[in-house]
């Protein structure tokens, strides 16, 4: 738990610097609008394509004195702002519910103290990444497809959004091929035989991204690969390496007896091929 909080914290506090960044706005704020959001996908469908594409996922606001308020995706739009940056937080695997609402509020604490007078909304994505009982490797291989799932819903959630509002994404583990995931879908790509409609005509984004011990295979970001539309929609990414990492070392077992390093692990593979998204 102290590690898992550690991560988060310098995760949290280097993609609100960056979103910060990128708000551009000098508007003067009367009173810090600090939100705390949930976004709830543990009890949506992970398989059906039309169960999947129709799935209505939760929404949570934090109110200091009521506590978690249940909202919709309605709600949670009206509240973007162009003035306040959106920073969205994707765990990794092995953390339940009850874990992610407490590192949530605990993250929020945090950057309240940090923000001093500027405005931010934080939000969790609580994904199903309950530990499964059993072999290791079958949890990690059915997280592995189950990321693709919320690479989809994340996708559809920020394609809702207004266009204007400043967002940064960052994931740790699993989280971070969450991301790529659905930056790759908001490109225009597909994934897992998943993609959304119309993105022809809709705006690109400018998302800041941060991937702590990034749990997808290092050659995915480049063109032609399973996200290589990915940082189409990036302003800047930074990607954390850790070629000690004692979990992401086993990371080639996912496929068998060998498969391809984590991107956490070893970095971007072959980044001059990555053009100008270098």
């Amino acid at each position: 738990m102290i590690r898992y909080r550690t991560i988060l914290s310098s995760i949290v506090l280097c993609a609100f610097l960056v979103a910060q960044t990128s708000a551009g706005s000098t508007a003067v704020q009367k009173a810090p609008q600090h939100e705390l959001w949930i976004i709830n996908t543990r009890c949506a469908p992970s398989c059906g394509e039309q169960q999947v594409q129709q799935a209505e996922i939760d929404y949570q606001r934090f109110d200091p004195k009521q506590g978690w308020i249940d909202a919709d995706e309605a709600a949670f739009i009206d509240t973007g702002s162009a003035d306040v940056p959106t920073s969205l937080v994707i765990h990794g695997n092995q953390v339940d519910s009850c874990d992610a609402i407490r590192e949530g509020r605990y993250l929020y604490r945090l950057l309240c103290r940090a923000a001093e007078d500027r405005p931010f909304r934080l939000v969790v994505w609580s994904w199903p990444a309950t530990r499964i009982r059993g072999r290791i490797r079958r949890d990690v291989q059915i997280k592995a497809a189950q990321s693709d799932v919320e690479a989809y819903y994340l996708a559809r959630s920020v394609d809702r959004m207004n266009a204007d509002v400043p967002l940064a994404m960052m994931g740790h583990s699993f989280g971070a091929r969450v991301i790529t995931g659905a930056l790759h879908i908001l490109a225009g790509g597909e994934l897992a035989g998943r993609a959304l409609k119309d993105r022809k005509n809709r705006p690109k984004r400018a998302v800041r991204v941060v991937l702590i011990a990034a749990a997808l295979d290092n050659g995915w970001l480049l063109p032609g690969w399973r996200n290589g539309l990915a940082l189409q929609q990036v302003d800047r990414m930074l990607i954390t390496q850790n070629s000690s990492d004692r979990v992401l070392r086993w990371y080639p077992r996912l496929y068998g007896r060998r498969g391809p390093e984590a991107l956490g692990f070893t970095g971007p593979a072959c980044p001059a091929q990555l053009g100008e998204n270098r």
